[in-house]
Parts: structure tokens; C-alpha cells; sequence
């Protein structure tokens, strides 16, 4: 797969793979990241599976950032789709969270 191989990435938060341990632990130990939304507010419209992996995977990207010079430079096909997994986590964000998210 060369650089114009771009997989698209299928966010779903609905597939149960966690523990009712690992959910907890997500939430529990959610801090909000700088430069990205502060999510420790759960919206009404996720269940505390999706909210979880909501967090997880704003975890992953808030992880992944901090490499970012590294992967513009080196990785770029990486950087590329940690892009749009971002874009499709905000798409998630604004359809639970709203305008909520500015305050």
C-alpha cells in the first residue's frame, strides 16, 4: 500500500468489544487534552459504551499528536488517516455534544 492507498476509516462506536471494567476506567480517567474538546460532559444520546470509546479514541488522537512533527515528516500516509479518523470524530462530537463544546 503506497501513499495513494488511502483506507477509509469507519468510526463505530456501537460495536461492544469492552469490559464494563475497561468502560469505566476510560471515563473515570478521562482528563481533557489541549487542542481538543473537552468531552467530560456525557451526552444523553450515548450510552456509556459509545461515550467510552468516544473517549478512547480522542484519547488515541490526543496521543498520536504529540508525534505529529515526526509523522508530517516521516509518515505521512499515518498522519493522513489520523486526520480522518479526527475529522470523523468531530462529526460525532458535534452531532452528541453540539455547540456545547465552544463553552
Amino acid at each position: 500500500a503506497g501513499d495513494g492507498d488511502m483506507t477509509l476509516f469507519v468510526i463505530d462506536v456501537k460495536e461492544d468489544n469492552m469490559t464494563n471494567k475497561e468502560v469505566n476506567k476510560i471515563i473515570n480517567g478521562y482528563k481533557p487534552h489541549k487542542g481538543f474538546f473537552d468531552l467530560s460532559k456525557q451526552p444523553k444520546t450515548l450510552s456509556k459504551l459509545e461515550y467510552a470509546k468516544i473517549l478512547d479514541l480522542q484519547n488515541f488522537l490526543a496521543e498520536q499528536n504529540k508525534d505529529r512533527e515526526y509523522l508530517q515528516k516521516f509518515n505521512k500516509t499515518q498522519w493522513e488517516k489520523l486526520k480522518e479518523i479526527s475529522a470523523q470524530l468531530q462529526r460525532i462530537i458535534f452531532q452528541h455534544w453540539g455547540d456545547s463544546v465552544f463553552d
